[in-house]
């Protein structure tokens, strides 16, 4: 299964090695479903593992002679970083109360946190654009980084983890007179280092891949990430299609290489809990 879920990984890699036009000959699409209704022709991509001579074409096109693609790079992150950033201070200090603290309706709020989180995105869309609107910050970064850094996922995951701290330690802590930020910032936040590599990490992958967020409250073509490009690059030029998702892609499996203990241990704690 695995071997299987990997194919398409390693084809994307490989064929980043083709050269332009081999691509265009073997995965354009030269027939539409008119032409088969019609003629009954049909046309299928040829898929090739190995190119037929390797080439770094694509790759010299997509970072040199076409600089578009780095400044889309950039914008997403610009967007990704301070969502991330946002989403773990958010969620930990959040979390921390609803973990800690001890007051009325505690219960039915985490509910309805729970609810927020398992709603679409769809589902509050129209209302934080209302909201983005209210604001005036529409075609701007901030209409993308607010709605999503106060995300009720990260205070369900980091909840989770710190359920885990034992109620000892931060009681001795109190008896020793830390106040609640010294108890959060000394205790509860080293012992929840497993649900903080994994809210980063979901939380990176998420926001690198957003697609609809961007399309609906940037209008300004300059300010989208490059995930909105890759969504239809396939329209404008095919023979890049494979070095750019390689290229897109490398940030997040960088990031999940190196936070990949933590992250396992986190998601292990989590669903204990």
């Amino acid at each position: 299964m695995a071997a299987i879920y990997i194919i398409p990984l390693l084809i994307i890699f490989t064929n980043s090695f083709m050269s332009q036009g081999e691509i265009v000959r073997h995965y354009s699409a030269d027939y539409d479903v008119f032409d088969y209704a019609l003629k009954g022709q049909t046309h299928y991509a040829e898929y090739r593992l190995i190119p037929d001579l390797a080439s770094l074409e694509q790759y010299n096109t997509l970072l040199f002679k076409t600089p578009m693609y780095l400044d889309l790079f950039l914008n997403s992150l610009k967007l990704t970083l301070p969502i991330v950033f946002m989403q773990t201070v958010i969620g930990a200090a959040a979390a921390y109360g609803f973990t800690v603290w001890k007051f009325r309706l505690k219960e039915v709020i985490f509910c309805a946190y729970i609810v927020v989180m398992v709603l679409p995105f769809q589902a509050t869309l129209v209302s934080n654009y209302i909201m983005a609107d209210a604001l005036g910050i529409l075609n701007t970064r901030l209409s993308v980084i607010l709605p999503m850094g106060f995300s009720p996922f990260s205070v369900f995951i980091m909840r989770q983890s710190m359920k885990g701290i034992p109620k000892s330690i931060l009681e001795a802590a109190q008896i020793d007179g830390a106040n609640h930020f010294q108890r959060f910032i000394h205790i509860a936040l080293p012992l929840s280092k497993g649900g903080l590599a994994s809210l980063m990490i979901l939380s990176f992958a998420d926001c690198w891949a957003m697609v609809e967020q961007p399309m609906i409250f940037l209008k300004d073509a300059s300010l989208e990430p490059l995930s909105v490009l890759l969504s239809r690059i396939g329209q404008g030029n095919m023979g890049l299609i494979f070095a750019a998702s390689v290229f897109y892609m490398l940030p997040v499996v960088w990031i999940f290489l190196y936070g990949q203990e933590h992250f396992e241990q986190g998601i292990k704690l989590s669903a204990l809990r």
